[in-house]
This record gives C-alpha cells, sequence and structure tokens, in this order.
C-alpha cells in the first residue's frame, strides 16, 4: 500500500482533540471512524472514485495548531488527487475556519462565554461534510430516533451498503454512495438497517442526488440560507429540522424537542414549556435573535458542553 505525509496548518485557536472527538461523543466524520491515542483514522471517497485510508493527528498545540496527515492508497495517487485529499481534510476539520469573531461574540454573551471557555478551539464539525447525501443520511436517521437508535441505524447503512478498507492496521468504510443505496430495494433497507418507513426518504434523497435534481453541498453554500433550505425541504422526508441538518450555513439551527428542552431551560428559566412545535418556533426565534450568523456554532457548542452548563444551573449564581 502507498502512502503520503502531509504537515496541515490550521488557523488559531484550534484544537484537534476537540475536533475530532468532542464531549457529546459524536464522531467527526463516520460512526465507524477509529480514535485512539489522539489520532484518527477515516475512509474517504475521492471525486475520481478511487478510496484513501487517512490517519490524522495532532503536532502542535492550540495556539499553535498543526496536523500531521497520512494518506494510504492501493495505486499511487496523482497529483491532482493529492490535492483533493487536502482539500478535503482542510473543509472536513475546518482548518481555515476563522474563529474570531465567534470568540468576540462570545465575550458579550453569558452562555456563550462559559461553553467557550471549556471547549476552546473546538470546530463544529456539523458544518463540514463532504456531500447532501451523506447529511442527509444523518438527518434522516435522527428524525424521531433516540441517540442509540440513531447510530444503529448509521452503522447498518454504512456497513451494508458503503465499503470497507483496511489500512494502517485499522478498519472503516466509506459513506454509502447513491448508486450503492439504490440498489436496494425499500423492503430490503428497511429490514437490513432497521430504518422502517425512513427507507423510503432515503432512497428518495439518493434518487434525487443522482438525477441531479438536488443541487450539491457547495451549490447550497453559495446559496441565502433561507433558499438553500426550500431547497432541501423539497426533497421527500425533508422536513424544517432535517433540512438545517443537512445545511452547510452558520445559520442553521437544528433544534428538536430533545434540544428545544436544553435550550428553553437557558432561553427561559422558570417559564413553563409550550408543546412541541411552539416550543421549538419560540427557541428558534430566540437564537436568530440572540447569537445571529453565529447560532450554529453557538448549538454545538452548547450541546457538547451541556453537562457543565447543567451543573452550574443547579448551582445557580456564584
Amino acid at each position: 500500500m502507498h502512502s503520503l505525509s502531509f504537515e496541515l496548518d490550521a488557523v488559531p485557536p484550534f484544537s484537534f482533540e476537540l475536533t475530532v472527538h468532542n464531549p457529546a461523543g459524536w464522531h467527526w466524520y463516520s460512526p465507524l471512524e477509529v480514535f485512539s491515542g489522539g489520532r484518527v483514522w477515516i475512509a474517504l471517497r475521492l471525486a475520481t472514485g478511487g478510496v484513501v485510508g487517512l490517519r490524522l493527528e495532532s503536532l502542535g498545540s492550540v495556539e499553535r495548531p498543526r496536523v500531521l496527515l497520512r494518506v494510504f492508497s492501493q495505486l499511487e495517487l496523482a497529483e491532482a488527487e493529492a490535492e483533493e485529499v487536502l482539500r478535503s481534510v482542510e473543509g472536513l476539520a475546518g482548518l481555515r475556519e476563522d474563529m474570531a469573531g465567534f470568540y468576540r461574540a462570545a465575550e458579550e454573551d453569558p452562555i456563550l462565554k462559559q461553553v467557550v471557555g471549556d471547549l476552546y478551539g473546538m470546530r463544529d464539525r456539523a458544518i463540514f461534510r463532504d456531500s447532501v447525501f451523506t447529511s442527509a443520511l444523518l438527518a434522516v436517521a435522527f428524525q424521531n430516533a433516540p441517540i442509540n437508535r440513531t447510530a444503529q441505524m448509521l452503522r447498518l447503512l454504512i456497513t451494508g451498503y458503503g465499503e470497507r478498507l483496511d489500512f494502517d492496521g485499522k478498519t472503516s468504510y466509506m459513506w454509502p454512495t447513491p448508486s450503492a443505496v439504490l440498489s436496494a430495494s425499500p423492503g430490503e433497507l428497511a429490514e437490513r438497517c432497521r430504518v422502517g418507513y425512513r427507507a423510503g426518504y432515503i432512497r428518495s434523497v439518493a434518487e434525487a442526488v443522482s438525477s441531479g435534481a438536488c443541487p450539491t453541498l457547495g451549490e447550497l453554500a453559495q446559496m441565502p440560507f433561507h433558499e438553500a433550505k426550500a431547497e432541501l425541504v423539497k426533497l421527500r422526508g425533508i422536513g424544517d429540522y432535517s433540512a438545517e441538518v443537512i445545511l452547510p450555513h452558520p445559520e442553521s439551527f437544528p433544534v428538536d424537542k430533545w434540544s428545544a428542552e436544553i435550550f428553553w431551560e437557558l432561553f427561559f428559566p422558570g417559564e413553563e414549556m409550550p408543546p412541541g412545535a411552539q416550543a421549538i418556533r419560540l427557541v428558534r426565534r430566540h437564537a436568530e435573535e440572540r447569537w445571529g450568523r453565529w447560532r450554529r456554532q453557538a448549538f454545538t457548542y452548547v450541546l457538547c458542553d451541556r453537562e457543565n452548563l447543567s451543573k452550574r444551573l443547579r448551582a445557580g449564581p456564584g
């Protein structure tokens, strides 16, 4: 197997460990990535159709960050393929993202000031995905499901229809392609991956992506937030919540019933929470007014630091 090594700079502050292995336990790129000893291993599919294994680790500090990237491939990579790998890693890890504006805003907000202090240098991995289809699989698996149920569905989808890659003594999988999912009937998909009614939604999105009826993630990123969201909710099974999970925009705030309870307690302490959809609307509106363009970053930081926030809320002032 061929291998290449690169050293990549990141815009400080950047915490490698919090970015690829955050306190909430959310995966960075795939539920089947491997994280051990401060290193992370993932498998990545290139635009050419080739596959590579990646190993990343930190070489620097939060204020002077550098990342060591090792690339493994069956065939020697062409120069264009190596460049694609570098661009992908920079995007997925948010290495070029400047967080200065968010941190300045956090200084003026008591909630954000706390979470930024706890999670300084963390990048929001949710913004840095590689395709609409990958993001849609996550969004659909999140629907009406607890975390362990979502994880089960994603693992079965990836191991059932993704491509396995063994490299550097590790085993990883690529995310499924739309064509791989479309090779299965709705019944097979539902039974094999235990996705139930979601099988129809997954196939419908796969068809839209394959046919070009759905904009790419890059095309969505170029659209204004509300225009991009309107494009996504045209897809079967994609509502407001799922669209905001998929969108790469920093204005997205993918709050659901579970997360609405957390933000309600932060925004409106002591007030009775109204039922479902009404609470979500109020929380989303307050987040937009309070955090503006930084609300996606705020969403991720708060949920990743919710245990510390809860302790402080219980402790009260001082």
